[in-house]
C-alpha cells in the first residue's frame, strides 16, 4: 500500500498583491505619496491631500482614496496602493 498521506501544495502569493505598485511612506510624522510630495500626518491618522481631500479610513488598517482605490497597510504606518 501506499502512503495516504496529502502531498502538501507550493503556497503562493496572492495574485492581488501584484497590484499595489505605489507606495505612501510614512516618516517622522510625514507621508511621502508615490509623486514625491509629502504631506503631514493628521493627529487623528491619516493625512490630508494638496487637493484639501482626507482619504477616508476603511476600516481594516488601510485607506480608500478619492479616485475610490483601496489602499493596505504596510504594517508600518504607511499604505501599499494600486
Amino acid at each position: 500500500m501506499g502512503s495516504t498521506q496529502a502531498t502538501p501544495s507550493a503556497s503562493t502569493a496572492p495574485t492581488s498583491a501584484s497590484t499595489y505598485t505605489r507606495r505612501v511612506a510614512y516618516s517622522n510624522g510625514r507621508y511621502t505619496l508615490p509623486d514625491g510630495t509629502t504631506v503631514a500626518a493628521e493627529p487623528g491618522g491619516g493625512f490630508t491631500l494638496s487637493n484639501g481631500t482626507v482619504p477616508r479610513p476603511d476600516g481594516t488598517g488601510g485607506i480608500i482614496l478619492p479616485n475610490g482605490a483601496r489602499c493596505v497597510s504596510d504594517g508600518n504606518r504607511g499604505y501599499l496602493c494600486p
